[in-house]
């Protein structure tokens, strides 16, 4: 990829102290590249003086009070000098500050701004047993012209796009002209003009790589950009020249990117995106969108279905160009700026005939796809084709911890277990089973011990002929959800207000009837015992529910609903199928539409944007359709900044970069390595505490890192596969021992399984009193330190 040193997902440090004060780095943290250059500080980012108690004694106050230091880039850096004084007189004191990354403060009390990131710091003065506190604002006003990863020579795009997310690359430095021209204080907007990606009031996390900026020219030849990124504490002001003809996209600089989200302060602190276009000396615009960024990194590696992905060579036929193409299970880890293959091996071709090329088709028996993987990134399960072309009936295991095979997994004792639901540490399978046209799926819902994969003796709780298919394990393991498709829980008597197999509304004891496309779910005990099963929702107008996934907490479920069934096959996202996603909350039943993240705006409106209106556009995605097109949610077990994340899969427009037909995504039918496919990986933020009956979602973000031209589905979203003691770290999520603490080499952060007088962010806990930040709102979340709510507006 071409920008060195970015990240997918980063990680903040988890140190805490007993009073509950972060020790370390704020969540959400840099990429070591950017980091070696703002010095984060580790508590005391520098400090001295004389805190003893000889002189004067009296009140202990310091000066001035809550200054404002503004940072103008390429100019010097300015100072403010801090002074203690006891009882009026000027004395030492020993300095400190609590964000590293701001700056320095030194021994006389002169605090220097590193001149990267903005924020607010609380500098401290200790002067024998006294405190006093104030903080200090720092300001970055940052300006441009052309991104110096501009070349006239190009650019390796790698596989994922330039950045990781497609696009013409960086552009270029503008004329004086044209910075005067962007400069005009009366821009005239044109109205067939539209911003096309991002999308207004979008949720970022940090430790992101940076979004691609894509619009729409209407009639106009662009050749300029003025992007300014604005918030309280920084401000970037970026002037382009176009970096190909017709000018239609353009990335955000990396730096700029990352330093504009690591000077947010959260919800209450939006940026202002506002873009103005030179059009042959006249500027147009502006065009201004809101943006939010959490005060988090999100954790968790992302492993998916990709289809004419060019990590492997695979295919048991042939490309639209005649060669062949590569089918496996990949993934997306903290800190890639591209895939990895997990799973999927080259197959050996067959002979090939006399006077063909080099390029003759493999047998197909490398590919490995439909996979599910447990929430605590250890086990992956997928299913591997053999020597019939199409037949995906081998289920494999894949210790993703210390795995042996290369990709190519070891068998289970059984076959035909696609798409089943996996414990959270590995342990079990719950098969899938209905026909439905999903592919081999098991006869009847059934458990299964893994890495083996032999039936658990002694099961209660599921009768016989249970069909669900699709199901899911809830993070905490105490329930899974399905599609009820076959069989009848019997009726039995309901308990002091609990369902135990009763009629979810009246309490009654009555049988529970499968129907093939309600949402439902049954309680687990972890080992071998299921109860209380209750429908959760039922789709109106015969639509089936698909594909769900619980949130964080357990406490509610995302799920697929399929509007239409143009392929005949339930349950895919192929030849016309269309599908929305929803939640339900878990105790009450109350199911709403997630509105924003399928597409729609708070009045009903569609925001996302269609090319049926645009003026030469191919109609290929008539507006009205393009909320149908989402399918396949999975949600991170970890929540991250007070959100849930979902990762879903999308057919819809990825602004002017993928405008196909949205279901041209077969390498065999259409020119894969020289246009986009709209199959791709989103993510979208969904408030973790919300409502029922409310809508949570939030207009989402194309993934970065996946391959471009691949056609990419089927996210699974869990921890990585953890470390063992001892080893590095920067958040207990990746510690098998679920501790991240101070221990390593040069005062670095190490795996260990004792306890800490508190657990820090993203460390292990089983109440909320045992999470550091517990009195300013962390909270347990399914046995990890959380933030519960984002930061109020």
């Amino acid at each position: 990829m071409a920008t060195a040193g970015a990240l997918l997902f980063g990680c903040g440090s988890s140190a805490g102290n007993a009073e509950g004060e972060s020790t370390s780095v704020p969540e959400g943290g840099l990429d070591a590249t950017f980091a070696a250059d703002v010095h984060f500080g580790l508590g005391n980012s520098s400090g001295g003086g004389d805190s003893s108690t000889d002189g004067a004694q009296g009140p202990f106050a310091i000066a001035p009070l809550t200054p404002t230091v503004t940072v103008v880039t390429g100019q010097p850096l300015p100072t403010v000098a801090f002074t203690a004084t006891v009882a009026g007189t000027e004395t030492g004191a020993a300095w400190s500050i609590d964000r590293g990354e701001l700056g320095t403060i030194s021994t006389s009390g002169v605090f220097t701004p590193s001149g990267t990131i903005g924020g607010i710091g609380k500098i401290t003065a200790d002067y024998g047993s006294q405190l006093a506190t104030t903080t200090i604002s720092v300001v970055i006003e940052t300006t441009q012209t052309g991104d110096p990863s501009y070349s006239v020579n190009g650019f390796d795009a790698g596989t994922g796009g330039y950045g990781g997310v497609g696009g013409s690359g960086p552009g270029a430095q503008p004329t004086a002209a044209q910075v005067a021209a962007l400069n005009n204080p009366s821009p005239t907007v044109d109205p067939s003009v539209s911003i096309l990606y991002p999308y207004n009031n979008t949720v970022w996390p940090q430790g992101l790589l940076a979004p691609l900026l894509q619009w729409n020219p209407g009639a106009n030849l662009f050749d300029s950009v003025l992007v300014d990124l604005k918030e309280k504490n920084y401000e970037y002001e970026g002037y382009f020249a176009e970096n190909a003809t017709p000018f239609l996209n353009l990335p955000i600089p990396q730096a700029a990117w990352q330093a504009l989200t690591l000077s947010n302060a959260g919800t209450m602190d939006p940026v202002t995106v506002t873009l103005v276009f030179g059009n042959a000396g006249a500027a147009v615009g502006p065009y201004t969108e809101t943006w939010t960024i959490v005060q988090a990194n999100l954790q968790g590696t992302i492993y998916y279905n990709s289809y004419g992905t060019a990590l492997v060579q695979n295919s048991d036929s042939t490309d639209h160009y005649g060669k062949q193409y590569g089918a496996g299970t990949l993934a997306i880890a903290p800190g890639a700026t591209s895939p990895a293959l997990v799973a999927g091996i080259t197959s050996t071709p067959a002979t090939p005939p006399a006077g063909t090329g080099p390029n003759e088709p493999a047998n197909g028996t490398g590919c490995r796809v439909c996979h599910t993987v447990a929430a605590n990134g250890q086990a992956l399960v997928t299913q591997a084709s053999n020597s019939n072309a199409n037949n995906y009936s081998n289920t494999v295991y894949i210790d993703l911890a210390n795995d042996t095979t290369m990709g190519a997994g070891a068998s289970l004792a059984t076959d035909n277990l696609a798409f089943p639901a996996l414990y959270k540490d590995g342990s079990l399978l719950l098969s899938s089973a209905g026909s439905g046209g999903m592919i081999n799926g098991d006869s009847t819902s059934r458990l299964y011990s893994l890495p083996m994969g032999n039936l658990v003796a002694g099961v209660t709780g599921l009768p016989s002929g249970f069909q669900g298919m699709l199901p899911a394990f809830s993070p905490d393991g105490m329930h899974v959800s399905f599609n009820f498709w076959g069989g009848t829980f019997p009726a039995t008597t309901a308990d002091a207000g609990a369902d135990s197999g009763a009629d979810a509304a009246t309490g009654t004891g009555v049988a529970l009837n499968s129907d093939t496309r309600s949402l439902a779910v049954l309680d687990f005990d972890g080992t071998s015992t299921f109860s209380n099963p209750r429908v959760l929702y039922t789709p109106t107008n015969g639509d089936p529910v698909v594909y769900s996934s619980f949130l964080p907490n357990s406490a509610g479920v995302v799920f697929e609903v399929e509007l239409g069934n143009m392929s005949g096959q339930w349950g895919y996202t192929w030849n016309g199928n269309t599908s929305e996603l929803w939640w339900v909350d878990v105790a009450s039943g109350t199911a709403r539409r997630l509105d924003q993240l399928n597409g729609y705006s708070p009045t009903g409106t569609i925001y996302l944007p269609g090319n049926d209106a645009d003026a030469g556009g191919t109609g290929t995605h008539p507006q009205a359709q393009e909320p149908t097109l989402n399918y396949e949610p999975t949600v991170n077990p970890i929540a991250s900044g007070g959100y849930a994340w979902v990762v879903f899969t999308s057919r819809r427009m990825y602004g002017n970069q993928a405008q196909l037909d949205p279901w041209t995504s077969d390498p065999r039918n259409y020119p894969w390595l020289d246009e986009v496919t709209d199959k791709k990986l989103w993510v979208a933020a969904i408030d973790l505490n919300a409502a029922p009956g409310t809508d949570p979602s939030h207009p989402a973000f194309y993934l970065p890192a996946q391959e471009l031209h691949a056609g990419n589905a089927r996210g699974y979203w869990s921890v990585e596969a953890c470390l063992a003691s001892g080893q590095s770290c920067i958040t207990g999520t990746q510690c098998c021992g679920g501790y991240c603490q101070p221990g390593g080499d040069a005062g670095g952060l190490i795996c260990t399984s004792t306890m800490p007088t508190c657990s820090g962010m993203y460390e292990r806990c089983t109440m909320t009193s045992q999470c550091c930040g517990a009195p300013q709102g962390i909270t347990c979340i399914d046995g990890v330190c959380s933030v519960s709510s984002p930061p109020p507006p």
